[in-house]
């Protein structure tokens, strides 16, 4: 009786003073109530599922980052790693049987268009063959700044991903620019017709040591973050598709709004940003404090 009373709304203390029972027996009855926090638990489930769904590579840090910030959700990331513990979508750490010690240290970028990074990769596309992937990278921003995709792999191929990166983060020229281009010792970048328009560009090149790991790791990482969230899980029919897509994920997907954890689950534009707004209050302040000292010059003349 209670529990009827219950699920029409009536107060507690009320049916307990109707019926001459307890009040504890009506909040018993009360359980047997669908919970806001059990629906509200199901739907988070179905979203993990989804998400995890179309990004079968992301842990849970990054599930995490991505509702936090993208869809503004308050969450903590415990919870999350129980539901996903749960729901059995935990992505599991993968052994690395080499263990390899590196020669020396890799550069680190303080500022954009200091150090690109260049390296290829290649993926089967049934109808045409293999098709090559080249990729310029912003190792300050992780930003994909250039990008190349043909059926041959030639020194060609790597310039035109060179000078796409030149063209969009360059209006004045590479020549303005101190930019230094990370590479590994394959044959399309020791090429006397690559080097030879790199140094006319005014890029300096910089080529990893042999059996060192590290030397162009983050142009190497992101090409795997390439193949996790798009080659991988595509099929593509035909060398058009793959160009699209892949393009589309770069500018979009990749550039925009990929939660990246080196750079605070910020995407590589909103990280480059947040880089120039505050350079350029920098550089009012610095400008401000220089014309004010002017200013007190001339009055003490």
């Amino acid at each position: 009786m209670a529990k009827q009373f219950i699920k029409e709304g009536y107060r507690p203390v009320d049916i307990s003073a109707a019926l001459g029972i307890s009040r504890s027996n009506c909040y018993a009855g009360k359980s047997d109530c669908p919970k806001k926090e059990d629906s509200d638990e199901v739907h988070l489930e179905d979203h993990i599922k989804k998400i995890a769904g179309d990004h079968p590579f992301w842990g849970y840090r990054r599930i995490t980052a991505w509702l936090r910030h993208r869809e503004e959700h308050l969450i903590n990331h415990k919870r999350i790693y129980s539901l996903m513990k749960k729901l059995n979508l935990l992505v599991k750490k993968r052994p690395h049987r080499a263990n390899r010690t590196p020669q020396k240290s890799k550069p680190r970028a303080t500022y954009p268009r200091q150090y690109w990074g260049i390296d290829m990769t290649k993926f089967m596309v049934p109808s045409v063959g293999w098709v090559y992937l080249m990729i310029v990278l912003d190792w300050f921003s992780k930003k994909i700044v250039g990008y190349s995709m043909n059926m041959r792999c030639r020194s060609r191929e790597w310039k035109d991903a060179v000078e796409m990166a030149i063209q969009r983060e360059c209006p004045g020229g590479s020549r303005e620019e101190d930019i230094s281009l990370i590479s590994d010792n394959g044959s399309q970048p020791t090429s006397i017709s690559f080097m030879k328009d790199m140094a006319t560009l005014g890029i300096k090149q910089i080529f990893t040591s042999y059996n060192n790991p590290k030397g162009n790791a983050d142009t190497e990482r992101v090409i795997r973050t390439t193949k996790e969230e798009i080659i991988w899980l595509n099929e593509f029919s035909s060398l058009r598709e793959a160009i699209e897509k892949v393009s589309s994920w770069i500018e979009v997907d990749y550039n925009r709004e990929y939660p990246h954890s080196v750079l605070g689950y910020n995407s590589p534009c909103e990280f480059e940003a947040a880089y120039w707004e505050k350079a350029e209050k920098t550089a009012h302040r610095i400008a401000y404090n220089e014309s004010s000292q002017g200013r007190q010059y001339e009055t003490i003349r």
